[in-house]
């Protein structure tokens, strides 16, 4: 059941989702007998009050299209094959007992005359599908599969309103794209990839190559093995399978250890897919408080205590969708927690290799790019009035205003705060810091390569390797073997750590290019943060600015990014927006930015 609702219309809420509803009852796309779902879970998929669902409820049962059962739910009412609506007879319909009788008279465009039993007759627009035009001979009716009540509960389970919402952003005839999650086309090394993938085809080695095993080749096991501990991950090949990308593996966790109702806290806003996956096996999400350094840790215990999850789902390093990177000091804590309460813990790492540098290198960003704009170490914000915002810095903490004044800035600045844990080094990944098999980590090259390689892998606890193995059967046997021997190739002689070098020099320009951009522009209230690495800024939007008023104003100009409730456990974030600074074009970066703070 897919709803759409346009909350700029003049049109009330509930009508909107009663007219909704009504068109897919009325067009079969909701079968007789499909329970819709209770008015609280339907108010928090959409975003509204639950009052808006009882009266859009309401008014469909007193046009007699859907019926409550006390302890059961509300189900689509049977509908009579002679007339064009829904019959009830001698059925409970908004607490009290109708017999309507209902006759038709099809005026051609659309409109149903409808007779009740007095005689009173009333119009209702009603969409009628047809296949041809209407003509002397009567067309045969086309009796369509229930969609509806044919769907499983795992495929029902997932929010199709995110996934459109997403696609909404990402599609489009735009000139400046920072919505898509993955890097700018030129980019991919094509060069590189030509030179392995004719090295890897030509090999011998790769002649009559049976078929791969299902954890992958052994060969390129170790390699990463041996690149894992280049982060300070000590493992060995027992603890690495190759995936189909990185997601695969969060489906293949998923299945491997999650039970209808078990619980997974995760990051209040994460990655989108990873709550899809969850969703689908019935979990119950919680999300944990996030601040400018990812998840709150101190709060972790209280999570934990309370609600006793089966496995902890985290982005430590240059986190989806914030670019917060977890201090140390919250690594252990988040360990050692996990420890306590036998929890598991998911480490998606997907963006770790893209490091820019320590927090004093975003620390001078900050002073060097602040000509506008308010910076509290790595976060910055705009005061003032108007479209511009007034000069002040916020560094190594103290303030100051630009004509030397001093004042006191509402950000904390986080580069200075020792407390934080931030060592100015690159972070190590939670699987380096544990040995006990608690963790079990994610990468992929799609974000360091091209989104086309699809080629991730998970290091986990040799027993997990091989219960993701026995799952994995039933899925797809084994990684693509071209992939797996391209990815051979890269990792061969430090290939692809000379590509990630000259990749991450080109994304810090693109990052400076967008802080300094944001600082230019930025109106009043607006605040972001200066990610150390990888993709994203997370940009908090003035009070009463709302994301997704921005995307359709912006989208019309063509420009796109991701609205904040697209990522949101609970999809109710409407003050945030996600940038990925990396696939634009360099020289778009400014004027797209400008764009965005314009429409605001």
């Amino acid at each position: 059941m897919q709803l759409q609702l346009n909350r700029r219309s003049s049109v009330p809420m509930y009508k909107q989702l009663a007219g909704e509803l009504r068109e897919q009852i009325v067009s079969g796309a909701l079968a007789e007998g499909y329970r819709l779902p209770p008015e609280r879970e339907l108010a928090a998929q959409l975003g509204v009050n639950r009052t808006t669902v009882l009266q859009a409820y309401q008014q469909l049962k007193d046009e007699a299209l859907i019926a409550s059962k006390v302890g059961k739910g509300t189900f689509v009412l049977p509908q009579n094959a002679s007339v064009i609506g829904h019959a009830v007879r001698g059925m409970t319909a908004s607490g009290r007992t109708i017999s309507p009788i209902l006759a038709q008279n099809s005026t051609g465009d659309g409109v149903v005359a409808q007779t009740d039993a007095r005689g009173h007759t009333s119009a209702a627009q009603v969409r009628i599908a047809r296949h041809e035009p209407l003509s002397d001979t009567v067309e045969p009716t086309v009796v369509r599969p229930p969609w509806s009540v044919l769907f499983s509960d795992y495929s029902n389970r997932f929010t199709y309103h995110d996934i459109a919402a997403a696609n909404r952003a990402q599609n489009g005839k735009s000139l400046i794209d920072f919505a898509t999650g993955s890097p700018n086309p030129a980019d991919i090394p094509d060069d590189l990839l030509r030179a392995v993938s004719l090295e890897a085809f030509a090999s011998h080695e790769f002649d009559g190559q049976p078929e791969s095993p299902i954890e992958g080749f052994p060969e390129l096991r170790e390699l990463l093995a041996a690149h894992m501990r280049t982060r300070g991950v000590h493992c060995n090949a027992r603890n690495v399978m190759v995936l189909s990308g990185s997601e695969q593996g969060i489906d293949l966790c998923v299945r491997a250890f999650i039970n209808p109702g078990d619980c997974v806290l995760v990051e209040q806003s994460t990655f989108f897919p990873a709550l899809q996956a969850f969703r689908s096996a019935d979990a119950r999400i919680v999300g944990v408080p996030m601040d400018d350094y990812g998840m709150r840790t101190d709060l972790l215990e209280g999570y934990c205590a309370r609600f006793h999850p089966k496995f902890i789902y985290t982005i430590p390093t240059f986190q989806n969708p914030t670019g917060s990177t977890l201090p140390a000091v919250r690594r252990k804590e988040l360990i050692d927690v996990a420890r306590r309460y036998q929890c598991l813990i998911i480490e998606d790492d997907a963006y770790g290799e893209l490091w820019y540098g320590g927090a004093d290198e975003a620390r001078a960003v900050a002073a060097d790019g602040a000509i506008r704009g308010e910076v509290g170490g790595e976060s910055f914000g705009a005061t003032g009035s108007g479209n511009r915002s007034e000069n002040r810095v916020a560094v190594g903490g103290e303030s100051r205003g630009d004509a030397g004044g001093e004042y006191h800035s509402e950000n904390r600045c986080k580069a200075s705060d020792k407390a934080s844990g931030h060592s100015g080094q690159r972070p190590v990944p939670l699987k380096g810091m544990e040995n006990a098999g608690y963790v079990m980590y994610l990468s992929t090259f799609s974000k360091t390569v091209t989104s086309g390689l699809r080629t991730g892998w998970i290091v986990a606890d040799p027993h997990v390797i091989d219960r993701l193995a026995a799952l994995r059967r039933m899925v797809d046997q084994h990684t693509s073997t071209s992939s797996q021997r391209i990815c051979l190739e890269l990792l061969k002689e430090g290939r692809i750590a000379e590509h990630v070098e000259t990749l991450t020099a080109a994304y810090r320009g693109r990052r400076d290019a967008a802080v300094a951009a944001l600082e230019r522009y930025a109106v009043q209230g607006m605040t972001w943060n200066v990610p150390e690495g990888g993709y994203y800024i997370w940009v908090t939007l003035p009070d009463g600015v709302r994301s997704l008023d921005v995307l359709d104003r912006c989208r019309a100009e063509g420009v796109t990014f991701m609205p904040g409730s697209v990522f949101d456990v609970d999809e109710t974030d409407d003050s945030h927006i996600r940038l990925n600074i990396v696939h634009p074009d360099a020289d778009d970066i400014e004027s797209g930015i400008r764009m965005i703070c314009e429409s605001m």
